[in-house]
């Protein structure tokens, strides 16, 4: 299944962020005088944060920003050592650039997912980026992804999107690209999509296998 320009999602996807990701938003809740069961906000916040903002502020707009605020306080104190790439995720976007690919990152993420890539020595896998720096509309409008193509000069045929979350391949396909779906919680299974993963291993197997057709592992 290679395509000769892969977009990566960083949180979920090439990084196994989610636990910190909860861990913070909890913190976030509980200085609001707010609760949750964490295998109940995990589910939350793999939706959006916002998402999971707007739900414990039970509509309250103040409330919901103040709790992203906060997160964002909580989440913008953890180090590069505390975020850590998948197993194999490296493997796999080194796999991409020695058969000629490139890679290009797009994440709502600030330019923190650059830091980290670059303290794990993956940023020179890459072709470019967009960030939330960047100010595109939020996925799954394709406005960013668009840029990239129009930047980069790409065929959206020779593309694909890889993503933990509907709103990642639901941007791809807006965007006329292949979505493939990286899921290894399971929590997609019912999402239509050619390809999906539940591991970085599954993908390199499924690397050089003819494209067309499902692949599900």
């Amino acid at each position: 299944m290679f395509f000769q320009h892969w977009f990566w999602d960083f949180d979920g996807t090439l990084y196994d962020t989610y636990p910190l990701v909860v861990e913070d938003f909890a913190k976030a809740l509980q200085d609001a005088g707010l609760f949750a069961d964490e295998s109940r906000l995990l589910a939350q916040v793999k939706i959006t944060l916002y998402g999971a903002a707007r739900t414990y502020a039970k509509g309250d707009e103040v409330l919901a920003e103040s709790l992203l605020d906060r997160y964002q306080h909580y989440a913008g104190m953890r180090t590069n050592e505390e975020l850590r790439p998948y197993p194999l995720a490296g493997e796999m976007l080194r796999a991409v650039t020695q058969r000629g690919g490139r890679n290009y990152l797009y994440t709502h993420r600030d330019l923190s997912a650059v830091e980290a890539l670059k303290h794990d020595q993956l940023w020179t896998a890459f072709s470019g980026q967009v960030t939330k720096e960047d100010g595109f509309p939020h996925k799954p409008r394709p406005d960013a992804l668009l840029h990239l193509l129009d930047t980069h000069g790409l065929d959206p045929a020779e593309c694909c999107m890889v993503g933990d979350r509907d709103i990642d391949l639901d941007a791809a396909k807006n965007a006329g690209i292949t979505p493939v779906l990286f899921d290894p919680d399971h929590f997609y299974d019912h999402y239509e999509t050619p390809y999906r993963f539940s591991s970085y291993q599954d993908m390199l197997r499924a690397l050089d296998a003819p494209r067309g057709g499902k692949h599900d592992i």
